[in-house]
């Protein structure tokens, strides 16, 4: 027993030991990418590519009004021609809430699809500016990821900005 305890303590001194003795740096990756000129073309993109949807979105919507303005003005066509009618109005009205639905996914997917290369590219420079620099961890500092007090001495911030040719 006394044996087990003195291997454990052994164990927990090495790595507090061990870890005293890396270097952690930190850097606000939000601010970062806000920052790359990237996230411009990303915006662009993506904001066009919202608005091709919602045109397509609004096109079909209008289409159902003037479907059921007619529907509803028709005082001369038959019932079973009416029940027809009201079919066609139900399943374009279902294809509106399938296309916008699919039209939600679409765009996650778009996002992430600009999104992660332009990630890629800033995860790529920080850490080859954390190997150039000796660093065995670097934190995010963004705001909400926990890290609460930071110093400017370990910010890898302009050193990555430097390494991606932002000024």
């Amino acid at each position: 027993m006394k044996r087990s305890i003195l291997t454990v303590f052994a164990a927990v001194a090495m790595f507090i030991g061990a870890n005293g003795q890396s270097k952690i740096a930190h850097i606000n990756s939000s601010e970062l990418m806000n920052l790359m000129p990237e996230m411009k073309d990303f915006e662009k993109k993506l904001k066009d590519h919202e608005g091709q949807l919602r045109a397509q979105l609004e096109t079909m919507q209008s289409e159902l009004q003037t479907k059921y303005q007619e529907y509803v003005a028709d005082t001369i066509s038959l019932p079973i021609v009416m029940e027809v009618k009201k079919s066609k109005l139900e399943a374009l009205q279902a294809d509106i809430q399938q296309f916008s639905q699919t039209a939600e996914q679409d765009m996650m997917k778009k996002k992430e699809t600009l999104y992660m290369p332009i990630y890629t590219k800033a995860k790529t420079a920080i850490n080859e500016v954390a190997k150039a620099k000796g660093y065995d961890y670097v934190l995010d500092s963004s705001e909400g990821l926990g890290v609460l007090v930071t110093t400017h001495t370990n910010d890898l911030m302009n050193d990555v900005k430097k390494k991606l040719l932002i000024n």
